[in-house]
């Protein structure tokens, strides 16, 4: 007994099913249509760009800083030293002493709680001034000390 495919049947349920999403699609693409356009027509008019206002917005705003207190590390190397000290605008020079703890092959470290900003420092390696290393970033003071620059953002 032969059986035969009706394939007849199925391409016409195939093509009602085709023409009627084809029709769905028309219809609600036509509503879509009609919604944007009635949008876009009762839109409020859009300003015409100004140079002044396009100038101040493109200034780089100032620089500001973060009020939250963080805690930066403060570190050098100084082999055989005995004493290191942390002397900077955050602790009057030296007024409020910092000691940097020791630690092997001459390693001194030690963290400070600072606000966002610029901060002026300098080590004291057993009395004598020394500049941070590591910090390129310096300035001369009025009194003719150059000092190092730690900024906090």
């Amino acid at each position: 007994m032969k059986t035969t495919k009706n394939t007849g049947r199925l391409f016409g349920l195939f093509l009602l099913l085709f023409i009627g999403a084809l029709l769905w699609f028309c219809t609600t693409a036509d509503d879509f249509y009609t919604y944007t356009t009635q949008v876009i027509e009762g839109a409020s008019a859009v300003d015409p760009l100004h140079k002044e206002g396009m100038l101040a917005r493109s200034q780089v705003a100032p620089l500001q800083y973060d009020t939250e207190i963080k805690y930066r590390k403060f570190f050098i190397t100084a082999p055989g030293a005995e004493k290191v000290e942390l002397q900077g605008d955050f602790n009057r020079w030296g007024q409020d002493p910092l000691f940097l703890t020791a630690y092997k092959k001459g390693y001194f470290e030690t963290s400070v709680a600072l606000t966002g900003g610029e901060y002026k420092y300098l080590f004291r390696v057993d009395g004598k001034d020394t500049l941070d290393p590591s910090n390129q970033d310096r300035q001369i003071l009025s009194d003719g000390r150059e000092v190092c620059i730690k900024t906090v953002r």
